[in-house]
């Protein structure tokens, strides 16, 4: 629909989870790219002052973009369906369908309770899951749109202190190879994207959850990206046309080149992929055992109240089993 390279002057682009962030960041790329914006949040504040920025960049870079928002909570199906009627009334049909709302709250699986589950399936996989479906069948019938769906790293692979949230962001990525191939025979694209750890406010919310190991494991040679750095990588492979979208962590995009699965590849970039598995399953070897490693280390910390105190590191019961399998004594 878009020929090679995507383009949307005068597009309707509609972004959820838009007034901070990576959505905030990939609004503004979609106002550099002359894209009429909707922003989508819960917080009406946050919401005026993200149009404000946008509005300001706009008129500075001369595009003529106009900018909209709507204060919905994406875990209401009826209140998305109003707020997502709305901006079609005010912008027309949209183009180009963002779902970047989400959050993660961190802990151990045996401390957090059912509803620390069901909340994050219901923001992550449910409040992407409502939005698509409401805009999917006009982008169907009018046989052009482009879903992205927002993921994280996480949606790859697992670790300690991520049980809720890990789940969740598994589901829209299967949720995402679903569609795309669905889709096959139509003009509809789907992308999506697994940022690195950014430096966003929803990043400093789910710090203050974070058990120290996983703090331990996520910092390990980790790099904390900028918002713009993140919108402005995965915007190059939008308006490409990619599925899995770029990533500007090395570690993160050879984990995402090896561990493709069922996905069409372009020539010669399946070359590259071919040499990259070569080593791919002892640098995948190496990170499991660091996580492995550090997990067992924090065990008698992890479950001294399910050990009822017991000797833990020192010896005894709990420091046998902490040194092979924490996880096999809690059980």
């Amino acid at each position: 629909m878009f020929g090679k390279r995507l383009d949307l002057t005068g597009k309707h682009a509609l972004v959820t989870g838009g007034s901070t962030g990576i959505g905030l960041a990939l609004a503004a790329e979609c106002i550099r790219a002359k894209a009429n914006i909707t922003i989508v949040a819960r917080t009406e504040a946050t919401l005026k002052a993200a149009k404000a920025q946008l509005e300001e960049l706009a008129q500075k870079l001369g595009t003529g973009s106009r900018v909209a928002y709507q204060a919905v909570d994406v875990t209401d199906a009826q209140k998305v369906a109003e707020g997502l009627a709305a901006a079609v009334q005010e912008f027309g049909p949209v183009d180009m369908l963002i779902c970047n709302a989400g959050g993660a709250r961190c802990g151990y699986f045996h401390e957090m309770e059912l509803p620390d589950f069901s909340r994050q399936m219901q923001v992550n996989y449910y409040g992407v899951l409502h939005v698509v479906h409401w805009v999917y069948p006009d982008m169907v019938r009018r046989n052009q749109g482009h879903i992205v769906i927002v993921g994280s790293a996480l949606s790859s692979f697992g670790m300690v202190g991520y049980s809720a949230y890990c789940p969740s962001k598994y589901a829209v990525k299967g949720l995402a190879d679903c569609l795309r191939n669905e889709l096959q025979g139509t003009r509809v694209k789907v992308s999506f994207a697994q940022p690195p750890d950014t430096d966003t406010p929803g990043f400093a919310e789910e710090n203050k959850t974070k058990p120290p190991e996983t703090k331990e494991i996520s910092e390990a040679g980790a790099t904390l990206y900028k918002p713009e750095k993140v919108a402005a990588c995965l915007m190059s492979g939008i308006r490409s046309g990619a599925y899995l979208l770029p990533n500007p962590d090395p570690g993160l995009a050879f984990l995402a080149m090896t561990t493709q699965g069922l996905l069409p590849r372009s020539f010669p970039g399946v070359l590259l992929e071919l040499l990259a598995a070569l080593i791919a399953p002892l640098a995948q070897w190496g990170f499991a055992a660091m996580f492995d490693r550090v997990s067992r280390k924090f065990a008698p910390r992890r479950f001294d109240k399910l050990w009822g105190g017991m000797e833990g590191a020192g010896g005894g019961k709990a420091a046998g089993a902490g040194a092979g399998s924490g996880a096999g004594a809690a059980r």
